[in-house]
């Protein structure tokens, strides 16, 4: 453990015990690590105060719950990646927002890429390198929230991994795929930076709004691959330097002032809640507004941007899904037939002989959801080449025990309130592993609709067809907001 380490520790332990300045020191020395994850992750978005601010305040008031101080730094990236992803599902699932909301709309002023580039002072291909984290989708910009850190030597691999809530492999691979998108990304930036500018790029750009977007980066990086004279100019006279080179010491984009005080209020009682959001469906056009009161018991002042933060209270409405988890399509379950009553056959005349009596079959009972979810996991994996998933009741039972403490303790997300992720449930249940994943879903009524939404181009696919994985175990359990699903992926030990 390095003196950083032990300092953060101790003033874990200090906090705990009830020292007010210990929980200022703890927010003063990782406030800028939060701004920073969030507001890379959301580019500067309005809400990225917030989102600090609520992390900030949950890790304080959780810090009893935290089994081991020393995972202090990657318990909050957990946390902070946990909002990340509900702000983005929320987005997706809110009206447009109208004038009334103009207040909260992203402010151009506030682009987190431009913020980069001028408190760093970044110049050349890392000026580039910031400008292409624009080409990137949701998931890839989480991710890059957190390796931009590690690159800068601000987060060690296993933070990152524990604050996406995979193995160090597995977040090697994922961050193996977003770099080669990050330098399609670089590629693009200098082609339409180029002059004069390619006659044929210019063409196909006739229908671009002038926006960065994953479907446009693919479009020009299509280009890019058979126009030789971009090619040449993207790569320049000295070529493109590794981003990690370029990212080596870069530091952390600082916030107007990273000051942050706590009064000598009773910290709130320590509960398992996620902080839930508000329900942007309920009536049509409606628009929950942000929220921004004290939370009972607690008074916390973060200063960013000149401007004061109130603690965001948890609203009682429904928990809704977290991002990575895919927007679910709700179709309703076809329903079970139900059993007929065996209908008495009437007394024959007396003179025939009574026919014997009809039986009227049971309907086969309907297949446990999670037996079929595996079924079609298994037919894509198949057509992708890998060998079917076995069912192990071990997996299972961790499963249907994560689903149900989320369920009973009204949180949602890979980290449990102690900080323990997957990996830690399946040995807890017997299993024996040298590499897991795991999937969630909330709110899809039947397998077919939580398999579709899993099938997202993204980690939640990657996950079911990855070939190494051999094992299996899904549940799914009725709560508030919808089902839980829990897909665990594990290979065993060797």
């Amino acid at each position: 453990m390095h003196s950083d380490e032990r300092r953060t520790t101790a003033l874990v332990e200090a906090a705990r015990a009830g020292d007010a300045d210990a929980r200022d020191a703890l927010v003063r020395a990782h406030l800028p690590l939060v701004h920073d994850i969030v507001g890379r992750a959301l580019d500067g978005h309005a809400d990225t105060d917030d989102i600090v601010q609520e992390t900030m305040v949950r890790a304080l008031d959780g810090l009893t719950g935290l089994r081991d101080p020393s995972r202090f730094r990657s318990w909050l990236v957990a946390i902070a990646m946990n909002g990340i992803r509900r702000r983005w599902h929320e987005r997706r699932r809110a009206p447009e927002p109208g004038l009334d909301r103009a207040t909260d709309l992203a402010d151009p002023a506030g682009d987190f890429t431009e913020l980069t580039i001028l408190r760093l002072g970044l110049s050349g291909q890392r000026r580039d390198v910031a400008r292409a984290t624009r080409w990137l989708d949701e998931d890839d910009a989480e991710l890059l929230a957190l390796w931009w850190l590690e690159a800068a030597g601000e987060l060690t691999r296993a933070e990152l991994a524990e604050g996406l809530g995979v193995t160090p492999q597995h977040a090697a691979v994922r961050v193996q795929r977003m770099k080669e998108r990050l330098e399609t990304g670089r590629a693009v930036v200098r082609a339409l930076d180029a002059l004069p500018p390619c006659p044929e790029l210019t063409e196909t750009l006739t229908a671009w709004d002038g926006r960065p977007s994953p479907l446009w980066r693919k479009r020009i990086a299509r280009h890019l691959r058979t126009c030789a004279a971009c090619t040449s100019r993207v790569a320049g006279r000295s070529g493109l330097a590794p981003v990690e080179g370029l990212l080596v010491g870069i530091g952390l984009v600082p916030p107007l002032t990273a000051a942050a005080t706590l009064t000598d209020a009773p910290a709130t009682e320590l509960t398992a809640h996620t902080t839930e959001l508000p329900d942007a469906t309920g009536a049509a056009g409606r628009w929950t507004p942000p929220r921004r009161a004290l939370a009972a018991g607690v008074a916390a002042v973060a200063v960013l941007g000149a401007a004061a933060l109130l603690v965001p209270p948890r609203p009682e409405a429904h928990v809704r899904p977290d991002r990575p988890v895919a927007a679910p399509r709700t179709v309703p379950a076809p329903a079970a037939p139900s059993p007929s009553a065996t209908v008495a056959t009437p007394a024959p005349p007396p003179t025939t002989t009574a026919p014997a009596p009809r039986r009227t079959p049971r309907p086969a009972p309907a297949a446990d959801p999670g037996e079929r979810v595996t079924a079609l996991v298994n037919r894509l994996r198949t057509s992708a080449g890998c060998a079917p998933l076995r069912t192990d009741p071990r997996l299972v039972a961790a499963a249907r025990g994560f689903a149900r403490d989320m369920v009973a303790r009204g949180y949602y997300g890979h980290s449990s309130p102690e900080g323990d992720f997957s990996g830690v449930r399946i040995t807890a249940a017997g299993y024996e592993w040298s590499a897991w994943a795991e999937n969630l879903a909330r709110g899809a009524a039947d397998p077919e609709s939580v398999v579709e939404d899993w099938r997202d181009g993204a980690m939640h696919e990657e996950n079911m067809l990855d070939c190494r994985y051999r094992d299996t175990g899904v549940a799914s359990v009725p709560g508030p907001g919808g089902r839980v699903w829990v897909q665990q992926l594990a290979t065993p030990a060797s």
